[in-house]
């Protein structure tokens, strides 16, 4: 075997390398790569090259080209001086074959259920190349640039909340994460966008109480409902002045001061606005210890309330806490594949199930708003509309708004 074949062989290693990285790199997931920085020595050079994919990618290019150009020339050299031009076009072919399959196609295979190793065993030496080939990766990045420019301006990769609900969803298509589990984390994700509006309790489904009633009165009115606080108005209902705990309004009765008012036992309550999002409620509960939240409307008047169960159901689903509570859920597939939802189901939860963009409503967070939007009227039982989210059918309705209806997905409807 004389010098030129050993040449073309060193050729092919170096093609293969390079094709293997390129596969390798490109195929690292963030996750990966910190992975890779926990486990292997080679984990941090790994991250380094990976945060300049432009320097990376032109690097393993320039190198790639040169040694399959080498490659072509060695190869045509010995061609001729053994047969001549005659097998000058025979040899070429072959040698693109054998780039082709030995250069390219199993290397890149290879790297694809190797990336991990690849990447962190030749990071030593992409990195020697990409100091050897410096100049000319400045001189190509900045002609690619220049054309880029030229056909708009380049998308930056951001990791967004639809990427990853995006990613748990496939862990969950796999078998990596069960639904309960994927579920959960959706939801946590969503208490950013997710306002108070969604899932408070309105202010026409509020228990409340004068603050001139009486403690072992109060216990008598709240015993039915079972509520385990309640706010106090003074005069209208929609003009909450306190917050009153259920237990304090009993001791007061047990301890022979039943005839105490609630204004002297209640206590100042927390306010907060329908567009406040979930993630900070949770944080304010947290900060202010407190489990309960009066929610007023722009004018200061009662929207409703909301608690700390409230927002852990939006992340667990419903909690159940005695055995005279029925299990309610709010979507349940029907035979015919459209589904059955309840009025105060998050529009977002809707938008998840569907693959449908949610329409950018401020002041529209449940099915209920959505479909009274849609309407521009009050619904009523047999209403039906189409929307870009699906198509909705009004089941049954409660002081005017919708209770139930059947929803079909915009590939069903």
């Amino acid at each position: 075997m004389n010098a030129s074949m050993i040449g073309v062989l060193v050729c092919l290693a170096f093609s293969a390398m390079f094709s293997a990285v390129e596969t390798a790199f490109t195929s690292l997931t963030m996750f990966q790569i910190e992975s890779l920085k926990k486990r292997k020595r080679g984990g941090r050079l790994v991250e380094r090259l990976a945060k300049k994919p432009d320097e990376l990618i032109s690097t393993i290019l320039i190198g790639n080209n040169v040694v399959n150009i080498l490659a072509s020339v060695l190869t045509t050299e010995w061609a001729m001086e053994r047969w001549g031009d005659a097998a000058l076009s025979a040899v070429t072919g072959g040698l693109t074959f054998v780039i082709l399959i030995f250069g390219e196609v199993t290397p890149k295979r290879l790297a694809i259920a190797h990336n991990e190793f690849i990447a962190s065993f030749l990071a030593p030496l992409i990195l020697v190349c990409t100091v050897l080939f410096k100049p000319f990766v400045v001189v190509v990045n900045a002609l690619s640039s220049l054309v880029t420019r030229l056909f708009g301006k380049p998308q930056k990769n951001e990791l967004s909340i639809e990427t990853m609900t995006q990613m748990l969803s496939i862990a969950e298509h796999m078998g990596i994460i069960d639904y309960a589990k994927s579920s959960m984390v959706k939801n946590v994700f969503r208490l950013g966008t997710t306002t108070v509006q969604a899932v408070m309790t309105h202010r026409i489904d509020v228990f409340s109480l004068d603050r001139r009633t009486s403690s072992e009165e109060a216990c008598r009115l709240v015993l039915e409902p079972g509520h385990s606080r309640f706010p106090v108005y003074d005069g209208e209902p929609e003009n909450i002045v306190g917050l009153v705990a259920t237990r304090a309004a009993v001791n007061e009765a047990l301890s022979g001061r039943g005839e105490r008012p609630l204004s002297e036992i209640m206590s100042e309550p927390l306010y907060v606005l329908p567009n406040k999002p979930l993630g900070e409620l949770f944080a304010l509960f947290r900060e202010r210890r407190e489990t309960f939240a009066v929610v007023l409307d722009e004018y200061g008047g009662l929207a409703g309330v909301v608690t700390m169960r409230d927002v852990v159901e939006e992340i667990v689903g419903e909690i159940y806490e005695g055995a005279g509570e029925e299990p309610r859920e709010r979507i349940r597939k029907r035979a015919d594949g459209s589904y059955t939802v309840s009025g105060d189901t998050p529009i977002s939860i809707l938008a998840e199930l569907s693959g449908a963009e949610p329409p950018n409503l401020p002041y529209v967070q449940t099915v209920a708003g959505y479909i009274a939007w849609a309407l521009e009227r009050i619904p009523v039982p047999g209403d039906q509309v189409s929307t870009p989210m699906g198509t909705f059918t009004v089941l049954n309705t409660q002081a005017n708004r919708v209770e139930e209806c059947v929803y079909r997905t915009p590939r069903s409807a």
